[in-house]
């Protein structure tokens, strides 16, 4: 009972606090909390797990697909209450499970589509994190839009823990967007993503299967070389590696020219090392690839600062006020 007082307790700070920020209000969440259930899953010798999943439609849940996978069974709790799967609709490459059910007794949540977001655009997760008895919401925003095979993946700042796994990623219109799924290894930076909810749909009219044995390894945990670009520069970035970090953009860009994260992660590195022209020619791609790019703007900030460079500090802010005019006022009080 003390555990759930201080979780319902970090709830109600983190609404209080994003309040002002025009997040959802715990109120209006209690509905979506409704349709969000935790995974139990039990392997060999006692050894047991969780995760989150979503109600997707009536008697389906959805996951990611390593919560379970090759376990010795799967299901899912609310309000004390458990409930077996009879079968799972698995796509085991993209990692999104979705688990059938005969008698699920809860509302499904409204889908929504990714295909329309765009950068900076405000969202928040639903999960179970940390072996949490209650969902809790995690808020930010929109940072990256990945193109992956015919969609994209979701990066965002709402930051997710051990147990978010197969969790729900909302835009402000309480439309699910996304499942949340990996986030990146290291401290520096966190980079949490999420797979886009228009696979959930396509995953619906493929034919189910009654065991919980994986045919193939989800893509983000694939060897280095075999990741898509947005997952390879991450680590010699969270590193501070420029020099593999500025390789790597380089690469990304010659597959894709025209990709505004490619240019940013190249300005970054080359900020790094000093190299302020080349810095600012190349974040400045970015943002003319892509006019809501706070990251490739905050960077040139930087150097705008650094280099008392009053008419780029202009542009910078004049176009980050287009976009975030909070964000323009705390940038520059630091």
């Amino acid at each position: 009972m003390i555990k759930l007082i201080k979780l319902l307790a970090l709830t109600a700070l983190v609404f209080t606090h994003q309040t002002s920020y025009s997040y959802p209000a715990q109120s209006e969440l209690f509905g979506l909390s409704e349709s969000m259930v935790h995974v139990w899953v039990t392997y060999g010798d006692g050894v047991t797990g969780t995760g989150s999943g979503v109600v997707i439609k009536e008697n389906h849940v959805a996951t990611d697909c390593h919560v379970f996978a090759d376990s010795k069974g799967v299901n899912v709790v609310k309000t004390f209450k458990k409930y077996v799967p009879i079968a799972v609709f698995a796509d085991w490459k993209h990692d999104l499970c979705i688990l059938q059910f005969d008698d699920l007794p809860l509302p499904a949540v409204m889908m929504g589509t990714s295909k329309d977001l765009q950068y900076e655009d405000k969202v928040f997760a639903l999960t179970f994190p940390n072996d949490s008895p209650i969902p809790l919401p995690s808020y930010g925003k929109i940072k990256g839009l990945h193109p992956f095979e015919d969609n994209h993946i979701i990066r965002t700042s709402a930051a997710f823990t051990v147990g978010s796994s197969g969790g729900a990623l909302f835009d402000l219109d309480f439309n699910l967007i996304g499942i949340t799924t990996f986030k990146s290894p290291g401290k520096r930076l966190g980079y949490f993503y999420a797979l886009p909810s228009e696979w959930i749909l396509e995953l619906l009219n493929t034919k189910p299967q009654l065991d919980l044995v994986s045919t193939d390894a989800p893509f983000w945990s694939l060897p280095d070389k075999e990741k898509p670009f947005f997952m390879q520069v991450i680590m010699p970035m969270q590193q501070e590696d420029w020099l593999k970090t500025q390789g790597v953009a380089k690469s990304w860009i010659e597959s894709e020219s025209n990709n505004a994260d490619a240019w940013y992660f190249l300005g970054l590195a080359e900020f790094r090392m000093n190299n302020y022209a080349k810095a600012i020619t190349s974040l400045k791609k970015s943002f003319a690839l892509n006019n809501r790019h706070l990251d490739a703007l905050t960077e040139l900030h930087q150097i705008a600062k650094l280099q008392d460079d009053k008419e780029l500090s202009g542009w910078v802010v004049s176009n980050m006020r287009k976009i975030d005019p909070e964000y323009v006022e705390y940038i520059l009080k630091k």
